[in-house]
């Protein structure tokens, strides 16, 4: 998830989009209209067909075949299967990814961090929280491994945000596991990296376990 680079049309309705389903304010079972949201958001209907395809790829909508688009209600079954197969892919990327160590990537994580230090809101919160991890692995970025963790990732993005208003403390705890991952990632020890980055992501779901199954 690069915060930098310049977005087209269709990421621009899917950013809107997701944004608003993942507030609640397109709550699941919504039909997502395409002439609607080509008339609220000044765009033709191309980019918002595209941006339906990436919420889509991402977990938040279903395909109907009489219903069209429709934005997917969250279960803990999909978050189950989003965590257990970052658990698989995140150690590979960030195998590959220290292989080729990078202090801009070690600088940008800290910046990001520092914005996470100052963020109350859990949207943005969440939002930040996968720019962050994502950084680990951005000079992956033109592989295929990477596109795929990177929709898990934004998938997450909605259950972090279930973990934080669940649990207030989780803030709190994961700011430490992040000045830890980057200790790590400073010091490039691949084992201390990929087991923090693990035991994050584990702690998460089981949190997430506890939130949507009370």
């Amino acid at each position: 998830m690069n915060l930098n680079k310049p977005k087209t049309m269709a990421e621009f309705v899917s950013d809107s989009l997701r944004k608003d389903i993942l507030l609640g304010k397109i709550p699941g079972g919504t039909r997502l209209k395409q002439d609607e949201i080509s008339e609220l958001l000044s765009v033709s209907a191309t980019p918002v067909r595209e941006a339906i395809k990436i919420l889509s790829a991402q977990g938040l909508v279903n395909f109907d075949a009489y219903r069209g688009a429709v934005v997917k209600n969250l279960s803990y079954k999909d978050a189950k299967d989003i965590y257990d197969i970052r658990l698989m892919l995140e150690p590979i990327l960030i195998k590959r990814s220290l292989e080729k160590f990078d202090e801009i990537y070690l600088k940008k994580a800290i910046s990001i961090q520092n914005d996470i230090d100052k963020c109350t809101n859990p949207y943005d919160w969440a939002i930040l929280n996968s720019a962050f991890h994502s950084t680990f692995w951005e000079v992956e970025s033109d592989s295929k491994l990477y596109d795929i963790v990177q929709n898990l990732l934004i998938s997450s993005i909605p259950y972090i945000t279930i973990t934080l208003m669940h649990k207030q403390d989780h803030i709190a705890l994961s700011d430490d596991e992040h000045l830890a991952i980057i200790n790590a990632y400073k010091s490039r020890d691949e084992g201390l990296l990929i087991e923090l980055n693990s035991n994050h992501t584990m702690k998460t779901r089981d949190i997430l376990e506890d939130a949507i199954n009370a």
